[in-house]
């Protein structure tokens, strides 16, 4: 072995940086290290683009997942004999199923209201290749009918054939349901204006036209709503009558602020013959305040005007005659009032000459005069009493507090002759100075009617905001068919002269009174053994103030 400069030759050759240089057999085995490395970092990065691909596609596949089985609608791909062969949750709801594994088990086919429409929709879809939102009857797993808005798409194999069809539906039903009730309804409004009276109207203010008219206003104005519909508003208003035209003009200018107006005015029908009108309306305005339609209902008044009219004439005729009446009544008070005094006065005169008289005759003579001054008598009770029923009858009664019992015992002392029971106490009732001549006649005529030793009894008590006095007696009686009509005798001339002013006069004081009077038998069933009048007069404590 050689030596160069007493070194041995392995230190006698490094490589750069103070390293030895690789033997052949040594570099290739580095090389292969350092290929083998480089291919690892190169899988490491292809495991990293896998993974993140692995990732991206797996979260492809959830938000799909999620679409499909989130989605409203009722997704499905089905086999080309009706297979069911997936479906997301949304079609199982739509068609009642339990769950989308409920629905795989079901042939598509019975989901039809007509089997056949899946025949036609697969002849279609030959033809095509898709349908588009088509709407049609489909049936729930129950049954029930349901309208569902449909996409199919048909995919083919190489040969032509059918292998699937895919597609989603909807349920509108309720949007059906929704039409449906909507043109009911438009149906209805259209059946109430077209037969309705009134004309229903629309005109577009800014095209200057009527764009709705009913056609009710050809018999209201013989014009046909096309017609109506061509006059712009220069031939609507020339057929205002002229009178009202200023004011349609200021109703209409002042609705376009208000939103709505009330016209009533005369428009010259197709005839030339004015008809009055009458117009409800509103303005319907743009965001900036512009009117743009005008809408309302017109209704012929000409037959209303025309009645108004003759009432108003009416009432200035019944004016006029009532102003008339008014004086001749006055004028027939004015005369009743003198030939009542004037004949109250020779009454009076010959009631005193009759009492001079009866006491120097004697005999027959001495009877014509007791029958004279009875007569005289009599003409002065019936004169007292037309005064009385006249003074009932001037105005309306001014009523106030009475003391009920204070009066009946104040009428019970003119008749001391009489055998009279009175079971009272003192009670206030509503009436007049007029009360006492209640029981003046009714106890006059229990003595004028019962005879020589007729007991009368007189009694009061209380019932429902009424005094209840019954003033019975054991004359003759009434009879029944008469019981009704004996307040009513001298209204119905049923009478002798003078007769029936007592109770006539009774029943109008009680009726003034705001009460009521009737007669029935003091003994029922029995009208032979006396009457018993009863009248009911309104306790004053029981009224308000």
């Amino acid at each position: 072995m050689a030596v160069h400069s007493g070194e041995p030759e392995s230190s006698s050759r490094t490589g750069a940086g103070g390293q030895r240089p690789l033997a052949a057999g040594e570099r290739s085995v580095h090389e292969r290290v350092t290929e083998l490395l480089v291919e690892n970092a190169a899988l490491r990065r292809e495991n990293v683009t896998l993974q993140s691909v692995k990732d991206a596609l797996q979260e492809s596949e959830e938000r799909y997942r999620r679409l499909f089985e989130d989605d409203l609608t009722g997704d499905y791909l089905s086999a080309a004999d009706g297979r069911i062969l997936a479906c997301n949750p949304a079609f199982a709801r739509i068609f009642g199923f339990a769950s989308v594994e409920d629905a795989l088990n079901t042939n598509i086919r019975d989901l039809y209201e007509d089997s056949r429409d899946r025949d036609r929709l697969i002849a279609r879809l030959r033809r095509g290749g898709k349908v588009e939102n088509e709407g049609r009857t489909r049936r729930r797993r129950d049954g029930t009918r349901i309208h569902v808005v449909e996409n199919v798409i048909g995919h083919f194999g190489p040969d032509g054939g059918l292998l699937e069809t895919q597609g989603y539906v909807y349920d509108d039903s309720e949007r059906r349901r929704a039409e449906e009730a909507l043109r009911e309804s438009e149906e209805r409004f259209r059946a109430v204006l077209e037969n309705s009276l009134d004309a229903a109207y629309r005109r577009n203010l800014q095209a200057d036209r009527y764009d709705y008219m009913s056609p009710v206003i050809e018999e209201i104005l013989g014009f046909t709503p096309e017609e109506m519909a061509a006059m712009d508003i220069g031939e609507v208003m020339d057929r205002i009558h002229p009178d009202d035209r200023p004011l349609v003009k200021a109703e209409l200018n002042s609705a376009a602020a208000s939103g709505r107006g009330l016209l009533v005015y005369r428009f010259r029908a197709k005839d030339g013959r004015y008809r009055w009108l009458e117009d409800h309306f509103t303005v319907t305005l743009d965001p900036a305040g512009r009117p743009l339609f005008r809408g309302g209902i017109v209704r012929d008044v000409t037959e209303r005007r025309r009645t108004e009219e003759a009432i108003r004439r009416h009432a200035t005729d019944l004016a006029r005659v009532h102003r008339d009446l008014e004086s001749a009544h006055r004028e027939a008070n004015l005369y009743l009032d003198i030939l009542t005094h004037d004949i109250g006065n020779t009454e009076n005169v010959s009631n005193l000459y009759s009492e001079l008289l009866i006491d120097s005759v004697e005999g027959e003579a001495a009877c014509y005069m007791a029958n004279l001054k009875r007569s005289i008598a009599k003409s002065i009770e019936i004169l007292g009493t037309v005064s009385k029923i006249r003074r009932i009858h001037a105005g309306p009664p001014l009523l106030r507090p009475t003391d009920l019992d204070a009066v009946i015992r104040a009428e019970i002392d003119h008749f001391r002759d009489i055998s009279i029971s009175y079971e009272g106490a003192p009670r206030r009732v509503l009436a007049d100075d007029l009360l006492s001549e209640v029981f003046t006649n009714l106890i006059g005529n229990a003595v004028k009617h019962g005879g020589p030793g007729v007991a009368v009894t007189v009694r009061t008590e209380e019932e429902d905001g009424f005094v209840r006095v019954t003033v019975a007696d054991t004359g003759r009686g009434v009879p029944d068919d008469q019981k009704e009509d004996i307040f009513h005798r001298y209204e119905k001339k049923q009478r002798g002269v003078g007769e029936g002013l007592g109770l006539y006069l009774v029943q109008i004081l009680i009726d003034r009174y705001g009460g009521r009077i009737w007669v029935e038998d003091r003994v029922p069933g029995h009208p032979g053994d006396g009457a018993a009048f009863s009248l009911l007069l309104r306790e004053a404590d029981a009224v308000p103030g």
